[in-house]
């Protein structure tokens, strides 16, 4: 069944290139009806719900195997071909592919249809607590096989799709099997603990450091409730915009949680499987932070330079692995400290 749907698909991805699709959608169509996953039909879509779509137009069912599922977690700038070539493509089998954003287009419509051989591909601007509350938002959450959450301001996802239909559909997308997944603020809303400046600015290392309680400095709680991320505090665009020094102070922030910290560099991604297991994808670097017995948080006061003395870190490339649940890698860590009363407050120099 897996390889009669993949050959429709690319059928009817050739066909939709030449202009006609009518001899793969009428059997496509009869496979969908097939294989029914029981959501219903698609709702009426609200007039104020901007909608993008590509492909085929109602729900090809999947059977999907939870245990399997990953977790995209990319860090930012060109995408990573290769986590969606690899990770998402075979899993999927030719299913539904669900963006969601609060501003922008389609401009994954296309990328997403082709690289994945996906039936369908459809971009919802989710921008209001209303529509996030909305059958039809609802309905296309929890039906896709892969939903990814473009970059944008997480303090938008947050305010508008926290405590919604929107939020409730994931969750149980997430119990089905669905890969799930995002880049920059699309990542950040993934994690247990949400860096979430809610519009007033950006946290910049050099400034936190100086202040435990800059006001740049806030935090959301979980939206995603993913177990292999439970603990963590996930950051985006992090060698390139040089973010250890304030992932060290939101942990600071959060030391008798004992999080991880999950830094991911532009052009880079981590898969995270449900069983704690990762690996790294693409250009750069992802860094795994966190604190241990020996790690001493010297000074973490407001108003008051911060001083945190032999953080752990790993510094992982492409390939390289993490667990996240019993915190072991094949990467021998580093330490790090920061003194935010010193110009160069990292120690050694150059964490990355």
């Amino acid at each position: 069944m897996k390889y009669y749907m993949m050959s429709l698909l690319l059928l009817l991805a050739g066909c939709s290139q030449q202009g006609s699709g009518t001899d793969a959608v009428p059997a496509l169509g009869a496979l969908a009806n097939a294989e029914q996953c029981g959501f219903g039909p698609r709702p009426a879509k609200p007039g104020v719900l901007q909608r993008y779509a590509v492909g085929y137009n109602e729900d090809v069912c999947v059977p999907l195997v939870p245990a399997d599922a990953g977790i995209i977690l990319m860090g930012g700038s060109t995408d990573v071909d290769s986590i969606f070539s690899d990770k998402v493509r075979p899993y999927i089998q030719g299913g539904n592919v669900l963006v969601l954003r609060t501003q922008g287009a389609a401009g994954y419509n296309d990328y997403f249809l082709h690289l994945l051989q996906a039936a369908s591909v459809e971009t919802l601007l989710v921008d209001s607590r209303d529509k996030a509350n909305s059958d039809y938002v609802r309905w296309a959450v929890q039906s896709a096989e892969f939903i990814w959450f473009a970059g944008g301001d997480q303090s938008t996802y947050i305010s508008n799709w926290q405590n919604t239909a929107l939020q409730q559909a994931l969750h149980a997308a997430y119990q089905r099997g669905a890969i799930i997944g995002g880049t920059s603020a699309g990542n950040t809303i993934l994690s247990s603990i949400i860096y979430n400046p809610d519009g007033v600015g950006s946290a910049v290392s050099q400034e936190v450091v100086q202040d435990f309680c800059d006001t740049n400095i806030a935090f959301s709680p979980d939206f995603l409730n993913a177990p292999m991320l439970g603990n963590t505090l996930a950051d985006t665009h992090f060698k390139q915009r040089d973010r250890m020094g304030r992932l060290m102070v939101f942990l600071g922030h959060h030391q008798q949680h004992l999080l991880t910290g999950i830094g991911v560099s532009e052009r880079t991604a981590l898969w995270v499987e449900r069983n704690g297991h990762t690996e790294v994808f693409g250009e750069h670097e992802v860094y795994i932070v966190r604190s241990d017995q020996q790690t001493m948080f010297r000074q973490t006061e407001c108003a008051k330079p911060v001083i945190i003395d032999d953080m752990l870190y790993y510094t992982l490339r492409a390939g390289n692995h993490y667990h996240l649940f019993n915190h072991t890698s094949s990467v021998p860590p580093s330490r790090l400290s920061i003194n935010g009363n010193n110009s160069v407050f990292y120690s050694p120099a150059n964490p990355y």
